[in-house]
């Protein structure tokens, strides 16, 4: 995956100066810090380089190759495998291609195909490319896109799309799949946590009177396990395996306000977003520690609903731009039941809410460079105390400063 991003790099100067081709994308680097717990980090960075190489052929086709490729060096939680994990440094790196081609009457067709690669180190001695949590995504899909207006004034673009993924985790496999026939335990499977998505999704953007922008996004993912079988109450693995459903429903939007007559001109755009899902699953839980024996059918099952206002501010005149935003989000699940800090269960059902406060300010400094400062803090609570898996109850804040390379 590097190499071949590794490779696009070379590759993109030459080709940008080619009839039909165009180079677009932005590198960015920052230094900062974090502080996670009431325990500070040492400085470390922050990477990316997200690039887009275009090629027309025709006024109604053409094709886009995308990479990306993202460093964090700050401890940070993921959630991974069904709850939050915390990471020490990720790596992502992403390569897709995208074909376009357009019909009459404003439709498009857009089939498309990627490669992702994640890594990460849950501690600091941990070689890249040995966690237990790395993984590949071989991805695909089709989207059917059309540009049209609602009466006169609204255009109007929405997206059809069905995407499929593969996810697999090269290093993480089971230790009950290789022993459990010496000790004579059940085998949960193998490779429990490769999967195979279907995803169908809807995106619907409007741009309505007076500045006003309004998206819809709702999707529907089937997410089907490829190893991980499911148990049952008596503590068998049967040979159905694992099947979850992912429903979402995002809607946001944003008005840019009259210019306010202060420091040569500021320009407002105001934001909201509100979104709802939830996840059911036929996967059940079993703990079988004897001091708190229990099986809780529906583990995986949660609803989850966020909303977060945001606001942008640019200054006409110098081209400064500050961004505030701020989410909240909340979580309930369905039958997982909360653990006190021995891992004795409670009646109560699990429940999480966080929130993450972002600050940003860029400053343009010499034609398409920026300089750019942004903190960040992200909050998460929780009625279950036990944390021996998952992380649910946790306080982060970073900082960091750099510049950006828009080309």
């Amino acid at each position: 995956m590097k190499n071949l991003i590794l490779s696009l790099l070379l590759l993109a100067p030459a080709l940008a100066g080619a009839e039909g081709f165009e180079l677009m994308g932005k590198l960015d680097l920052a230094g900062g810090q974090y502080f996670f717990e009431n325990q500070s980090g040492a400085v470390n960075g922050y990477g990316l380089f997200d690039a887009q190489l275009a090629k027309s052929y025709s006024s109604s086709s053409g094709f886009f190759i995308s990479a990306r490729s993202a460093y964090t060096g700050f401890k940070q939680v993921n959630e991974l495998a069904g709850g939050g994990t915390l990471f020490q440094q990720s790596l992502d790196n992403s390569l897709g291609f995208k074909w376009i081609k357009r019909y009459e009457g404003g439709y498009s067709l857009k089939p498309r195909a990627g490669i992702k690669n994640q890594l990460f180190r849950e501690t600091k001695d941990e070689k890249w490319g040995k966690g237990l949590y790395d993984f590949n995504r071989y991805e695909g899909g089709l989207t059917l896109e059309r540009k049209t207006r609602l009466g006169l004034s609204t255009p109007w673009i929405y997206q059809l799309s069905w995407d499929v993924y593969y996810t697999r985790y090269a290093r993480f496999k089971t230790l009950a799949s290789q022993y459990g026939q010496e000790i004579a335990a059940p085998n949960p499977g193998s490779r429990t946590l490769d999967t195979i998505t279907n995803q169908f999704s809807y995106d619907s953007e409007f741009d309505l009177p007076g500045f006003l922008k309004a998206d819809v996004f709702v999707a529907l993912s089937m997410i089907g396990y490829q190893d991980q079988k499911v148990i049952n109450s008596e503590g068998r693995y049967l040979s159905s395996k694992r099947s979850d459903s992912y429903q979402a429903l995002n809607l946001a939007l944003s008005k840019r306000y009259n210019d306010i007559d202060i420091l040569g001109g500021v320009r407002p755009v105001m934001g909201l977003s509100f979104g709802v899902s939830n996840l059911f699953s036929n996967q059940n839980h079993l703990d079988t520690d004897p001091a708190h024996l229990k099986y809780i059918r529906g583990y995986y099952d949660y609803w989850e609903a966020r909303m977060g206002p945001s606001a942008q501010f640019t200054c006409v005149g110098t081209g400064f731009v500050t961004r505030l935003s701020y989410e909240f989000a909340i979580r309930r699940y369905g039958n997982r039941l909360s653990q006190k800090g021995d891992g004795s269960y409670t009646s109560s059902r699990l429940g999480q809410y966080s929130g993450s406060f972002t600050a940003e300010a860029v400053y343009p400094v010499y034609r398409s460079i920026d300089v750019k400062l942004q903190g960040n803090w992200a909050t998460s609570r929780s009625n279950n105390r036990y944390e021996q898996v998952y992380r649910y109850n946790y306080e982060s804040a970073m900082y960091f400063a750099g510049l950006e390379w828009r080309f």
